[in-house]
Order: structure tokens, then sequence, then C-alpha cells
């Protein structure tokens, strides 16, 4: 049984977006040349976190019954981690991140590409697959079915919102359109990083852009809030980033 047919498909919408991280690319390598650290995905992460904060109905889970919101931001992003010789995913919880400077986001995520024995993070192996698929598949779908009624054991397990990124794999242009399910708000799928020609200024200039999915759960979220989460989103990857160091 594939893990997407555990999770029923909620009510989404796409939003393709292409930023202009120029500037902040150039200001995160002069911190890190003194030593104040801070990746551009770790960037990114607080960026949603700072959104997430202050457009709550975006940090929220729905279901048939009931409607949950949460005062913390708990971001999930899938790792890769090397146990026994082999790679493995893992979807690793960085909790509150809205309270941890961008230095602290940076040095979690890479300690969490090492913590294989410290039982952070959920860890999916070929012998755990093969032994969901050994089960009846209507005891799984049961199982996971019951993980996914309680709000807070969701976000226990898997954070308020999912962010991945394919920007540390490949510097291939394009947009990354991810399966989203669930009874999340939000996810956030990022691409990578290239320079391509734009028009600023009234005037063609090379500059650094990234593209970005954001997937909206339309049960929750309608347009015209996606609209404004997505102008602020925006607002602190090209121009107010200094608020966010």
């Amino acid at each position: 049984m594939y893990g997407f047919d555990l999770v029923s498909g909620s009510h989404n919408f796409f939003a393709l977006l292409e930023f202009d991280i120029t500037d902040l690319r150039t200001i995160l390598r002069e911190r890190r040349i003194i030593g104040e650290g801070g990746s551009l995905f770790a960037f990114m992460l607080k960026a949603i976190g700072r959104c997430l904060e202050e457009f709550p109905e975006f940090n929220s889970m729905i279901d048939i019954r009931k409607t949950t919101s949460f005062d913390e931001v708990d971001i999930s992003i899938p790792i890769e981690v090397r146990r026994d010789g082999e790679i493995h995913n893992k979807q690793y919880v960085i909790r509150n991140v809205n309270a941890k400077s961008l230095k602290e986001i940076t040095g979690e995520i890479d300690s969490s590409k090492h913590d294989e024995e410290d039982g952070k993070g959920l860890v999916f192996t070929a012998a755990g697959q093969r032994l969901i698929d050994a089960l009846p598949g209507k005891l799984v779908l049961w199982f996971f079915r019951f993980l996914l009624k309680s709000h807070a054991r969701v976000k226990k397990l898997s954070g308020t919102v999912f962010v991945t990124s394919v920007s540390m794999f490949s510097n291939a242009p394009g947009f990354i359109i991810p399966f989203a399910g669930g009874p999340k708000a939000a996810a956030f799928a990022i691409g990578s990083a290239v320079k391509k020609p734009v028009v600023k200024d009234d005037e063609i200039v090379i500059r650094e852009m990234i593209n970005i999915t954001a997937i909206f759960n339309h049960d929750l979220i309608d347009g015209a809030p996606a609209a404004r989460f997505i102008n602020r989103f925006r607002r602190y990857l090209e121009k107010d980033f200094d608020r966010l160091m």
C-alpha cells in the first residue's frame, strides 16, 4: 500500500510563485563571512513561519467536525539520513520555528541529518515499508485515519505545516508540485535558485530567482487571504529580509 493512499486528499489550490532573492542571498553570504550563519533554506522556513504567525488561519487543521488553530508553528521537513550504510528518508519537525534564530534553525537542520539514534523524527526504512505492506490494507488504512483524527497528534508527529525543497539536489529551473493531503491548511515546495534575465526598473538585468509552489487547503483558505499571505511572504524574501535576521 502506498503512503499516499493512507491520506485522504483535500480540496487544494496551488500558487506557482517566482521571487527575486538576489539581495537576500548577498546578505546571507555576508553574514556567513562574519560567522553569523544562516542557509537559504533556513531563511525560507523562518519567513514561512513568520507569515503563519501573522496569518494564523494558515497554521491550522480541519476535518469534518472541527477546525483547530495553533499558536506555535512547527514545520515538518523531509531529509535524508544514512543508517547501516543505506540512505533513508526522515521526516523531521522543527518546533516553534518563530522562537529560533536563523542560525539556530540552520544548526538544527544540519544536526538532524546526523542524529540517527536520538529518536527525533520519523525514519522511513524498507523494512518498515515491508511490515506495512504485510498487514491487511483495511487495518493500515484505519490506523492512519485514526491518527489523523487528532489534530494534536498530527502536530506532534508531523508539525503544523509541511515544507519540502529540492534546491540542494538540483539546479534545474521549474516548479515542484508535491502531493498534498490531510488536514493541514498549507504546504510549500521550494525549487532551485537560478540566474535569469528579468525586467527590473524597465531594464533587462540578470537576477537570481527562485520558484516556490504554495499549496492551500480550500476548505480552510480562500483566494483573497492566500493572496495577502503570498504578498507578505514575497516582501520578506525581496525587501524586508532584515526583519528576520
